[in-house]
């Protein structure tokens, strides 16, 4: 079985990541681990511009180990095997295409518990993905 951990930066992450860990036993073998983040991209091209292309690639990969530190450190304690990585994008679909491209059973990740209303004016991953994927979600409140 292979799962995938969706990571950023909140508490929402840790507590999907201990779920899993306390969770292990409802599989018959232990399942192949992978921890993702995905940074959105960063919205003003002409900032990111002016910051420079190593500035802004070195505060990308700093902001997202950070991320990935989350859910790994939870990881860790268990004595999971994971592979974690991180990419920029859209974050639904570049969580959608991650889970296709490594034929991912189960997707993990934390609600942030956001309201209707504001589900319906910003939208949320979880959302977007649960439209979109045909792989089961596991969502830890």
């Amino acid at each position: 079985m292979k799962i995938l951990l969706a990571a950023d930066a909140s508490d929402f992450t840790r507590r999907a990541a201990h779920h899993l860990v306390q969770h292990l036993s409802w599989f018959a073998e232990p399942p192949q681990v992978f921890v993702l983040h995905v940074h959105p991209p960063i919205p003003y091209p002409g900032a990111a511009a002016a910051a420079g292309r190593a500035a802004v690639d070195r505060y990308l990969r700093e902001d997202s180990e950070a991320a990935l530190r989350v859910a790994t450190r939870e990881l860790d304690k268990g004595k999971v095997a994971y592979e974690a990585s991180w990419t920029t994008g859209n974050i639904a679909p570049e969580i959608a295409a991650f889970a296709k491209k490594n034929r991912v059973d189960l997707v993990v990740m934390g609600s942030h518990g956001e309201g209707a209303l504001s589900n319906l004016v910003l939208g949320s991953v979880t959302t977007k993905l649960l439209a979109t994927i045909k792989t089961p979600i596991l969502v830890v409140r």
